[in-house]
């Protein structure tokens, strides 16, 4: 018996995609019709970010897989990095590979990535070998088209590193951080998006104890006109989440701001790097990220506004670093990939899904019927509208007419 549906909000869930996971072990339960699409390798490195009923995961690194592994042309010239570009389908669970046109980005390792519009904006990263093929270019990719351009910027250019963080705020994109493989910055960058000019932006100096250490692979977000910094590290090192690292962007000021820890657990998430972060409302979200030493799979929620962490019950199968997360506009947030033990140095490529909200109906009722009926999102267009699904659901299906 499949058992009775039930909505699940704050617990993750393994999703399946349509055919091979590429982790290792096919979907045995799947016939040899069901596997239409390929679906991306295990990946490190990589970025995702959401757009529409979808996301769209960007490069990634395997040192693990050979070019007689994975037949793929742009694989046999880029290897062990991934020059692709993959779009999952919330609604049907498939992936499509994305070959687009134009200027693609040659630094496919801890990169930067942001949704801007209809925009997929990739900043930064690194080539082979690491460090000494950094960039600082920026690349945008027209999604709806998948048309990429590479974007002449003036002004006062970020050194080219990797692991930089970013995040938008009024028309601006702003950049904290990186390496170059043997230094590390923690210089603040803002590039304005309507003239696409960079511009340094100079902290004034209070108290040099309040200037934060140089690091990389941290996160950042903005929230009432501060830049918080969380975690990241250096090779060896991996900084707390106890004190964050904020630049107030009125005053050009370092300060720090003192987090309080869950209340229950009296505890604090411990330092990390290579972790993701989500940002919903007033709350950020961090799951997992390693200290050299151990990796995680718990989960984290912190109050922007009262500075309390609270540790959340929930937590990923295996632990996850350099992994990659992003969120829909409805609360729902995806992994994809990363690595997933730590002595092997092993990667993933499966997608865990967690609502961080109640969703709305619509979608838990798709999520309910999709249940009993796994087949459904693979229906023609024209057999779903006859069934009475909703127009705005069988347009995000995004399924060919002939399909079904």
């Amino acid at each position: 018996m499949k058992g009775t549906y039930k909505f699940k909000p704050f617990t993750f869930t393994s999703v399946k995609p349509r055919g091979n996971n590429r982790d290792g072990k096919p979907h045995l339960e799947l016939s040899i019709s069901d596997i239409r699409t390929p679906t991306p390798e295990a990946r490190s490195g990589h970025r995702i970010v959401c757009y529409g009923p979808s996301f769209y995961s960007f490069g990634g690194y395997n040192p693990y897989i050979s070019k007689e592994d994975y037949n793929d042309l742009t694989w046999q010239r880029t290897c062990p990095l991934f020059q692709e570009l993959w779009q999952f389908n919330f609604l049907s669970c498939t992936w499509t590979r994305l070959l687009g046109s134009g200027e693609v980005p040659n630094e496919l390792a801890s990169h930067c990535a942001l949704q801007v519009g209809p925009n997929l904006v990739v900043f930064g990263g690194t080539a082979m070998p690491f460090g000494s093929a950094s960039s600082n270019l920026l690349h945008i990719c027209h999604l709806p088209s998948v048309k990429w351009r590479k974007v002449t910027a003036k002004g006062d250019l970020p050194f080219p590193m990797y692991g930089q963080a970013v995040c938008v705020h009024k028309g601006s994109m702003f950049c904290i951080g990186g390496t170059t493989g043997t230094e590390y910055s923690i210089d603040i960058h803002r590039l304005d998006l309507r003239h696409m000019e960079w511009c340094p932006l100079i902290p004034r100096i209070l108290n040099p104890y309040y200037l934060p250490e140089a690091r990389y692979r941290h996160e950042i977000v903005e929230h009432r006109g501060n830049l918080y910094v969380f975690g990241g590290g250096r090779h060896i090192d991996a900084y707390d989440l106890v004190i964050i690292p904020t630049f107030n962007l009125a005053q050009s000021l370092w300060t720090q701001t003192q987090t309080q820890p869950d209340p229950v657990t009296k505890n604090h998430p411990v330092p990390r790097r290579c972790h993701v972060l989500v940002k919903v409302g007033n709350e950020v979200f961090i799951h997992g990220g390693y200290n050299g030493k151990q990796a995680f799979s718990d989960m984290w929620r912190l109050n922007l506004d009262t500075m309390e962490w609270r540790k959340l019950l929930y937590k990923t199968p295996v632990p996850l670093y350099f992994h990659s997360a992003t969120v829909t506009e409805e609360g729902c947030m995806y992994i994809f990939g990363g690595v997933k033990n730590l002595e092997a140095n092993e990667r993933t490529a499966r997608i865990f899904k967690v609502w961080l909200r109640v969703a709305k109906l619509r979608d838990i009722c798709w999520e309910a019927m999709c249940f009993y009926n796994p087949h459904l999102p693979h229906k023609s267009p024209a057999a779903l509208l006859q069934m009475g699904i909703p127009q705005q659901i069988v347009e995000q299906l995004d399924l060919p007419p002939a399909c079904g």
